[in-house]
C-alpha cells in the first residue's frame, strides 16, 4: 500500500512526512534513533514511491489507510511522529488506533481549519499545478521558501535539493499531489479532538515556521491540559532538517 523504510529494532517509531517531501525527510532522525528503536517512515500517496490516487481523498481516510498498513506490519504499539500533514493526521490516527499508540508528537502543524487567506493562496497554487502538470519555476520560487526559516541559505544543499525535487516531480504524480493538497488545505477543523487524546501529546514547532507559526502550536497545546510544547531555534517549517540536532535532542528527551 505504501512505500516505506523500516530500520532498527525495539519500540516502534512511526514517522509521517510533510507535503511535497517523502520518507527520507526523516533521515537525520532515523539515523539517530535506529540503534535503539525500530523506525518506520512512510511515503504518503503520490510522494516518494507510494501509489497514486484514483479518487479524491481526505485526511481521515488517509489515516485509516496508515492504520491498516501498520496492522499488516503487525505493529502492536508505536509512537506516532508527524510533521505538517503528518501532524494533521495525528488526531485521526488516535481516533482509529488509540489502543496501539504510545505517544503522539505533532510537529509544525495545525489541525484547525486553514485560514481563509492562506487557503485561497494554496488553492490558487494547486490550480496552476493541476493545469500545467508540473510546478512551474515561478511557483517554485514562491513555494520553496515557505518550508524554511527566512534566514535559510538559499545556496545550501538543503534548500537547493528541495527546489530541484519540486522541479523534477514525475508528471504522473502531479494529479495525486494535487488531490493531497486539496485534502490538506481544505481539511475539516478537528481542534476539539485534541482534548480527548489520553496518551502523552507533544507539540514541536520551528520558531521561524512561516505556514504554521508557533502561535498555532500554543493554541493547540492549551486544548490538552497534559500536553507539552517545544520551540525549535533557527528553524522553519521543516524543523527536523533545518535544526536536526535540536529536534533530535528534544525527541530523545520525550520518547
Amino acid at each position: 500500500m505504501f512505500s516505506y523504510v523500516d530500520e532498527g529494532q525495539g519500540e516502534v517509531l512511526v514517522f509521517i512526512h510533510s507535503y511535497l517531501w517523502d520518507k527520507e525527510m526523516w533521515r537525520p532522525q532515523i539515523d539517530f534513533f535506529k540503534d535503539r528503536y525500530r523506525c518506520i517512515s512512510i511515503d504518503l500517496f503520490g510522494h516518494g514511491n507510494s501509489p497514486l490516487l484514483d479518487i479524491e481523498t481526505d485526511l481521515e481516510t488517509i489515516a485509516k489507510d496508515i492504520v491498516l498498513f501498520l496492522e499488516n506490519l503487525e505493529i502492536t504499539m508505536y509512537t506516532y511522529i508527524g510533521l505538517s500533514v503528518g501532524g494533521m493526521l495525528a488526531p485521526y490516527m488516535y481516533k482509529h488506533d488509540k489502543d496501539r499508540i504510545r505517544k503522539i508528537i505533532m510537529m509544525d502543524t495545525y489541525v484547525g481549519v486553514e485560514p481563509h487567506a492562506t487557503q485561497e493562496l494554496y488553492f490558487n497554487l494547486l490550480d496552476t499545478i493541476e493545469k500545467t502538470h508540473k510546478i512551474p519555476e515561478p511557483l517554485i520560487e514562491k513555494i520553496a521558501p515557505m518550508f524554511f526559516s527566512p534566514q535559510v541559505d538559499r545556496n545550501s544543499k538543503l534548500y537547493l535539493d528541495f527546489a530541484n525535487h519540486l522541479r523534477t516531480l514525475k508528471p504522473e504524480n502531479i494529479p495525486t499531489i494535487v488531490k493531497m493538497g486539496y485534502a490538506i488545505f481544505g481539511r475539516y477543523g478537528v481542534l476539539e479532538y485534541l482534548s480527548h487524546i489520553q496518551v502523552p501529546l507533544i507539540f514541536i514547532t520551528g520558531e521561524c515556521d512561516i505556514p504554521r507559526p508557533f502561535k498555532e502550536a500554543q493554541e493547540m497545546a492549551k486544548l490538552n491540559a497534559h500536553s507539552e510544547l517545544y520551540s525549535v531555534k533557527n528553524a522553519g517549517h521543516i524543523s527536523n532538517l533545518e535544526n536536526s540536532d535540536e529536534v533530535n535532542r528534544i525527541l530523545d528527551s520525550i520518547i
